[in-house]
């Protein structure tokens, strides 16, 4: 017997506690209990990192690259306005239209803090009397404005045909006329009216002889035109020496009728010498055009006053 091992005595029954009988449905009960474990779980996952591999000797270095192509900058869509001038500030110095942030003109480059940005498009005027001004003061500004407004519309309605016409004349080219008739006050025989405009100079128009001022020569038209220019060539022959020897015209009256009879004139003068003289001289609406002769070269010692040629030039 060993110090260990309980001591029986015969007197003392032994108890033994009571286990329950293990039965079959206790025995499938606890099968049911047991999870099941798979077997890679328990085992402890063991990674291996791969080795890393071996750079060959100089492989630090940069290698050859080609150059790279050039790349354009995409482009920038701006947004603009329909008025153009919306949020914008309008440089005072250049009229430049400038982002409402900047304060230098991009342009100019004047400062931009004291001016305000335009808001929406152009500024609409607006007329508005002074507040100072009284009513009669009022009304005295409002008759002067229509008395000016009457006498523009009278001034145009007057002598606005009168410039319209002036500044055709000047952009026209004037062009030769041919007279439909002539007529005289007196003619030498074999020198009637007709030969100023036959277009020949050696063949010339004289009055009567002993007849030198107030002599007339007229030309006349079926429809009426405005005269531009007038030609006159004086004497006999273009030739000087011929010219010379006989009367010739030295101032002339250039008279012209419209057709309700307003009569227009003009007096000019011819330098004594052979060939055609151009002188200006407008007039519209003309029926009728008389040449008048007021003084001559070489008259008397029965000479008269010879116009060899008149041409006509009119606006087309």
């Amino acid at each position: 017997m060993t110090p260990d091992e309980p001591v029986v005595t015969p007197d003392e029954p032994v108890v033994t506690p009571d286990v329950p009988a293990v039965t079959p449905d206790r025995r499938n009960r606890a099968a049911a209990l047991v999870v099941p474990v798979a077997e890679g779980h328990v085992r402890a996952t063991v990674r291996t990192e791969p080795e890393a591999p071996q750079r060959p000797a100089g492989a630090d270095q940069p290698g050859a690259v080609q150059p790279g192509k050039p790349v354009a900058p995409r482009p920038v869509l701006r947004e603009f306005t329909e008025d153009g001038t919306g949020g914008q500030v309008i440089c005072p110095v250049c009229g430049t239209a400038n982002p409402a942030g900047r304060s230098f003109c991009r342009q100019c480059g004047s400062s931009l803090v004291a001016v305000a940005p335009v808001e929406g498009g152009r500024r609409k005027f607006r007329f508005r009397w002074p507040r100072r001004w009284s009513w009669l003061r009022r009304l005295l500004a409002m008759l002067l404005i229509m008395a000016l407004a009457v006498a523009a519309a009278w001034a145009a309605l007057t002598y606005g045909p009168r410039a319209i016409d002036a500044v055709r004349d000047r952009l026209a080219k004037p062009a030769l006329t041919t007279p439909d008739g002539a007529a005289a006050s007196s003619s030498e025989k074999g020198h009637e009216p007709a030969l100023v405009s036959d277009g020949l100079n050696n063949r010339y128009w004289s009055p009567a002889l002993g007849k030198g001022a107030g002599q007339w020569v007229e030309l006349t038209y079926d429809q009426p035109i405005r005269v531009l220019n007038v030609i006159i060539s004086g004497g006999t022959s273009p030739e000087q020496d011929d010219y010379l020897k006989q009367g010739r015209p030295a101032t002339v009256q250039l008279s012209a009728w419209t057709a309700e009879g307003v009569r227009t004139d003009k007096q000019v003068t011819l330098a004594d010498r052979a060939g055609p003289q151009t002188f200006a001289f407008t007039a519209g609406g003309t029926k009728r055009l008389r040449v008048t002769v007021v003084s001559g070269y070489a008259l008397g010692k029965g000479r008269a006053p010879a116009v060899a040629e008149i041409e006509v030039f009119r606006r087309p």
